[in-house]
Parts: C-alpha cells; structure tokens; sequence
C-alpha cells in the first residue's frame, strides 16, 4: 500500500512518480506536535507556485540541504523552493529558491540504495533559534539507540488531513545487519546504504520523505522507503547517512563560489577540526571577501605592500570592483584593515580540471604597512622535504560543511609531501598529483582543513596554496596544493607587472 496514497492526491509522488514495488515513501502518523525551536535543521522542500509541500530535507550548512534522491528526480531547480525556519509548512520563516541539486548517481529506484541528494540555495541562510545547521553522523549508532524522525504529516494514517505543524515520533536506531536479520521481515531489501528505525506501531511512514532520521545530535539517516505503517516486523527505513557522508560533502563542495564546480572529485578547502589562533600568530593571512555583502569566499597571503597571493580557482570569473580583502585582524567579518582590489591575474596555465597552476595574486588598490598584525611572507625557494611540519590557516569550521563557520581565524599542522612522495603508492591520488603540486598530509587532517587560496606554511616561508583534495580527512587522501616554490618566479613577474 502506498504510504501516499491519497493523502494528497496533486502530489501524488511529486517529480519522482512512486517509489516500485513495496518501497512506499513516508508521512508522519500517530506523531506530536513539535515546534521548528526543536527542530531547527528541518526544512520543507516545495513546488514553486503552489507552495505545496512534498518532501522533507535537513539543512547542513548555510547554503546545503540533504534530502532523499527519490524526491528530486525529474525536479529542476527551477522548480523548487524551500521553507526553513518555521514550524508550519504553508507560512513564516524563511523561503528561498534552489540553484543547484544533485542526487547520487548510483541510485537505483528498484531497490532503494543510495537514496540521498543534495540541494544548493540560492543564497545563503545564517543560523538563529529557528535555523540551525545539523552535523552529518561520522559513524553508525549502536542498535536500540533512541532516534527522532521529523516532518508535516497527519494523526492518523492516510484518513487525516496533512498536519501543517511539524510533528516528531522517537523509534530505537537498527543497523543494517540487525534490520536485515530474522527478527524482522525485511531480508535481503535492506542493502548498503540503508539503516533503520524501529518501535512497536510506529516506523518510518511517520517520517516525511527526505526528512531527518536523527540520533544523539546528528543525522544519521534521510527518510527512505518502508512497507505499509506501523506493520509489526517492518521498520522504517532510511538512507546510512555516515556509509553515504563522503558523497555529500564532495558533492556540496563541488558547488563553488565563483568559479563554479571543480572538476571530478577535487573539493575546495575549509578549515575542519582546527584550533584556533591568532592573527599575531599569522600575520600574513588575509580573507577575500564580496563587496557589498562582505560573505568572505577564500583565503590569501599578503607578500608585499600591495600583493596578496591566493588560488587562481577562487579568481576565476571576478571582477576587482566586486573583491574587497580584509587584513590584521583575527575575524574575518570585523577589524583590521578592509582594502579594495585595483587588479587581479591568475595564471594564464591553469587547468580547472586538472587544478594544475593554481595560483593568482591580486594587487590591493592602497599599500599596507606592516606591523603585529599584518606581516609580509617570503616565498619559499626551495621545497621542504617530506615530513617538514607545515601549518594551514583560514576561516572554518569545527567540523566538514555541518556547523557553523567561525568567525575566528584557525589553523591546523600538518606533515609536508614532496610531488614524487604525494603521488606514490602509499597514497591514493596516483598521476592525478601533477606538476606544480605539493601535498600535506597527517591523519584525519588533510587540505579540506585550508581554507581554498589560503597560506601552506613551512620553515617560516609560504610553500604551497591552498587548492584541493578529495573528501574530507580521508585516509590515504593528502590535501594537494600549488607548489609555490616551483610558481616563485610567476609570482613575482607578475606582481611587478600589475
């Protein structure tokens, strides 16, 4: 039986049609009422125009919403909005439009596996009480933990109309093994990439499809598919948010700012687990940010009185008018110095899909002096040797896209790889670490810890610029950079010529 059914009947299976065979999407029955203060990472994804609400999604961070991919099949962005912030579906809060979104690849409607999308904004959302970003489960809860699943559902099972409050039901988490073990009916449905949820009358129906499966703070799972309501020895199931983790974040990095997607699996930087500093600590660091809105985009190093060095892929498509860098101060949106862009060139090899050459500089429109607070960095000539001490810093957060990002400057010590030692064996990126490469690497930490075109220091001197990496403290995945030994010279032509 179809958990939609005709609960409403116009969207009836919105975009993706209904889910095959017993694999019946998911309504809230028998829940309470909740408030969004509660749960603040809900959201409703929508039709534009009619408003009407079909599926449930959880925001991660200012501009990414995880949701089910059965939801967006079919669906362009244009045709989406979503209502955050509000504990009615149909009014208050926030509403904002979609710009991008991707569902995983392997999806496959038949049998349900890796039902989990993603879904940009198109502007950034801040966090308040009524909006807040969740973090993304790293591993599997133990069965029989309590979970709460959320979202606009009804009181009873198809005979009721959909609730516009938000409603909860708290079920006890289930492994993949223990979900697809004789104590309950399922068998061999339940695949990779599937957990879930169970308590006696109630299961996943009573989430909203996409919606959040949540355990001890974190989202552990995304609203599924489940057989009927309620039905003893069916529980609910959900797509493993931990097993899918990496697909999300290198696909919420792929939206760029600026420069549109990396190409592949190459996601830009953004300090993760750092600790925080000091800009008397670095003091060559600075932020490029938007003028006008002051959102600050990337990192740079200030090398002269007027020269800031950064990644050419932050630079690509900017104008100088719309950059302004901030200088001297340990937060990015405050003190300091706030300096205009007179002219900007990033190197004339670089390759967005290869993320070879990727280095800029921009020349600031009033010389800087120095002082404790805003240093000049020297160039590195020569390439340290592997497992030189190196340190990444910018502007992150204290884990990868699921919190909030800090507003204090941080940083992160890692071990230096040599081009030839980054590319061996004993890592993973094999001949994708090209000329004009270098790498850093030390175990859960890697460049997804820098924040993209910020300093890679060693022995005092700027080696490397922050460029990409792949996941997120991947093992066997080093953070790669540009080699700014081997790009001095560039550097410094250029700088004269602008």
């Amino acid at each position: 039986m179809l958990r939609y059914f005709l609960v409403l009947v116009s969207l009836s299976a919105v975009f993706a049609g209904p889910a095959s065979n017993d694999h019946d999407a998911g309504r809230i029955v028998n829940g309470v009422e909740a408030t969004i203060e509660d749960r603040p990472y809900q959201v409703s994804i929508q039709k534009v125009g009619k408003g009407n609400h079909f599926c449930g999604g959880s925001i991660i961070s200012e501009d990414i919403v995880v949701t089910a991919a059965h939801c967006l099949q079919g669906a362009k962005p244009s045709d989406l909005q979503v209502r955050l912030g509000s504990t009615y579906y149909n009014e208050g809060g926030v509403l904002v439009t979609v710009k991008a979104l991707k569902y995983h690849e392997k999806y496959n409607p038949n049998n349900m596996m890796y039902d989990v999308a993603v879904i940009k904004l198109a502007e950034p959302v801040k966090q308040s009480s009524t909006i807040r970003y969740i973090e993304l489960a790293k591993k599997v809860p133990k069965s029989g933990t309590p979970a709460v699943v959320s979202g606009w559902g009804t009181k009873c099972y198809l005979f009721c109309d959909l609730s516009v409050a938000l409603m909860e039901v708290e079920v006890n988490f289930l492994t993949r093994e223990d979900c697809a073990s004789k104590n309950y009916t399922y068998g061999d449905k339940i695949k990779e990439t599937m957990v879930c949820g169970y308590a006696k009358e109630k299961d996943s129906c009573q989430g909203d499809s996409g919606g959040p499966f949540v355990a001890e703070g974190k989202l552990v799972g995304v609203v599924s598919w489940g057989q009927g309501c309620a039905m003893d020895g069916f529980p609910g199931v959900y797509a493993d948010v931990p097993a899918l983790r990496d697909w999300i974040l290198e696909n919420a990095g792929k939206f760029a700012v600026f420069a549109g997607p990396l190409a592949d699996e190459r996601t830009p930087g953004r300090i993760v687990n750092g600790k925080e500093t000091t800009i008397e600590s670095r003091p060559y660091q600075v932020s490029l940010q938007q003028v006008g809105n002051g959102r600050r985009f990337c990192g740079g190093s200030i090398i002269s009185e007027n020269i800031v060095v950064t990644a050419a892929h932050c630079l690509q498509g900017v104008k100088p008018s719309e950059l302004q860098v901030r200088l001297g101060s340990t937060y990015y949106n405050e003190g300091g110095l706030l300096v205009g862009v007179q002219a900007l060139k990033y190197h004339e090899k670089f390759d967005p899909k290869l993320v070879i050459y990727d280095i800029a500089i921009a020349k600031l429109d009033k010389s800087v002096e120095e002082s404790s607070t805003v240093r000049y960095i020297e160039l590195a000539k020569k390439v340290p040797k592997t497992g030189t001490s190196a340190v990444v810093s910018g502007w992150g957060t204290k884990c990868f896209l699921a919190c909030d990002l800090s507003p204090v400057l941080m940083e992160v010590e890692v071990t230096f790889l040599e081009r030839k030692d980054c590319a061996s064996p004993t890592y993973l990126y094999g001949e994708k670490i090209k000329e004009t490469m270098v790498c850093g690497y030390a175990k859960e930490k890697d460049s997804c810890q820098g924040d993209s075109g910020g300093p890679f220091v060693a022995e005092g001197k700027l080696v490397g610029v922050v460029s990409w990496g792949q996941g997120c403290a991947l093992d066997g995945y080093p953070g790669v950079y540009a080699d700014v030994a081997a790009l001095r010279d560039w550097v410094l032509d250029n700088s004269q010529k602008l």
